[in-house]
């Protein structure tokens, strides 16, 4: 979703109650499209960050899992835009031209300047969205079928001139097609905060009352028959009271027999009923900001690992230079900032040789500003000299134990290695200088515990857990 404000009903009922539906059976990546924002709205951008943020608040309240699903922001994941550049270079104009929301978005903003690429080329960004995940179908409700179309399209013409030992990069996506019922904005138009006429998820019980009972009707007068199809308040019956509720207002409205203020008054509850716990989710959410952002990096990091799987595999097929450690003593590092453990670390004798190698690895091959000073300490090169402890531990049951000697270090590495892949966390000194006495001694040794949960790595300090996720690749301190 574009990042134009809190989240509305209209919002809600079109696609975001599908998601949560659909979160249970797939395996779904929902994020805040706030590129897309720009292709519109390029000239004011003065609430796209906080716009940002009240979307992913409204996702997370209305029932998006992030255990369940992958949620993140679009500008977060840097393998959206590096595709779209892919895509770019063998998209013909006459494509993204045909696309028929490109004459209607004209038309309808017919004082905004939208001849810019960004505007034409909307399309294919999303067409990038898509096949980043290399999905199996595409959650949409009909009027975006079109879009899903110019995706399979991209596709097909991408495969045709690249492939990967002869197989496809990309594969064809099928439309899910999601209900999308029916929802007036309150004076009958379409429901859009740019008229005013919209009821927001977040909105309080009293402000949804107020709203319902301002709305327009199908009912000039009370004698006349009305239809709720064609009412705002008979929309709210036929989306979120029960059957008998909607039985009745559908025959009073129909015969005339109720008045429009008794049927607002009965869809107060209605609406109010099923906004509640989103609202004392969202209210949650909003006072602990830090929750936010830890589901947002969590989530982005999850996001990242797909999609650079995959351009690792585009890159590939198109014939582009990679760059990474050539000789099998260093680690390799893939654009994107995927750590990968050196062949030569399976063949170590024992777990000692093993964390050696990829210590030195890492030094090697990520980070080539340090000197060795001793056994899992170097020496910055930044004229300052500070002591930097790296220290590696392979994962067991989604923890890593590190253990280091008891020795003064200003900043610590941690290399927290799953499978194949290196995760990193620099900790810096004024972080180490705060938890270092609170680290578990054994003699002359101190180990240090780490586990990785939804909100990413935390470190376990007796019976707290700090995280540390903001930490991951943060390189500053070595520098």
């Amino acid at each position: 979703m574009r990042p134009t404000g809190q989240l509305h009903l209209g919002n809600y009922v079109g696609a975001l109650q599908g998601w949560v539906k659909l979160q249970e059976t797939y395996d779904g990546f929902f994020f805040v499209a706030d590129w897309h924002a720009l292709t519109t709205d390029y000239d004011n951008t003065a609430r796209l960050s906080d716009n940002s943020l009240e979307v992913m608040l409204d996702f997370v309240a209305a029932g998006l899992d992030p255990e369940k699903s992958t949620l993140f922001v679009q500008s977060h994941v840097l393998q959206h835009a590096e595709l779209h550049v892919l895509f770019s270079m063998i998209t013909p104009l006459g494509w993204l031209e045909r696309v028929p929301s490109f004459k209607e978005q004209q038309q309808n903003l017919p004082g905004k300047d939208l001849h810019m690429y960004g505007f034409l080329g909307y399309p294919l960004l999303q067409a990038a969205d898509i096949l980043l995940y290399r999905p199996a179908f595409v959650p949409v409700g009909e009027d975006q079928a079109a879009h899903v179309e110019l995706t399979r399209e991209v596709a097909r013409r991408f495969n045709s001139f690249y492939s990967l030992k002869g197989k496809p990069i990309f594969p064809e996506p099928g439309l899910l097609l999601t209900p999308t019922p029916k929802l007036l904005g309150t004076d009958k138009r379409k429901m859009s905060k740019s008229y005013g006429n919209s009821i927001l998820l977040s909105d309080e019980a009293a402000v949804v009352e107020e709203k319902i009972k301002n709305s327009v009707t199908d009912r000039p007068k009370l004698t006349d028959h009305g239809d709720p199809d064609r009412c705002p308040v008979g929309n709210l019956h036929q989306i979120f009271s029960g059957p008998e509720r909607l039985a009745h207002i559908t025959q009073g409205c129909t015969q005339a027999t109720i008045t429009c203020v008794e049927c607002k008054a009965l869809a107060v509850p209605s609406v109010n009923a099923h906004l509640s716990p989103i609202r004392e989710r969202r209210r949650d959410l909003a006072q602990h900001p830090g929750r936010l952002i830890e589901i947002m990096k969590h989530g982005a990091a999850k996001a990242t690992r797909a999609a650079e799987a995959t351009m690792v595999e585009a890159r590939e097929a198109v014939g582009l230079l990679r760059i990474g450690a050539v000789k099998d003593s260093a680690i390799t590092a893939e654009p994107g900032g995927v750590l990968r453990v050196p062949s030569s670390a399976k063949e170590a004798a024992n777990l000692q040789e093993w964390a050696q190698i990829i210590t030195a690895a890492w030094v090697k091959g990520a980070n080539a500003i340090l000197k060795p000073d001793r056994p899992g300490i170097f020496i910055t090169r930044n004229g300052r000299g500070s002591k930097v402890g790296v220290h590696a531990a392979a994962e067991k049951n989604k923890k890593w134990e590190f253990t280091l000697e008891d020795r003064p270090i200003q900043t610590l590495v941690l290399l927290a290695v799953d499978g194949e892949r290196i995760h990193d966390y620099v900790l810096p000194p004024k972080f180490v200088s705060n938890v270092w006495k609170q680290f578990e001694r054994d003699g002359a040794s101190v180990r240090i515990r780490m586990i990785r949960s939804v909100a990413g790595a935390l470190l376990e300090l007796g019976n707290k857990q700090i995280p540390i996720q903001e930490y991951a690749s943060a390189y500053l301190p070595l520098q």
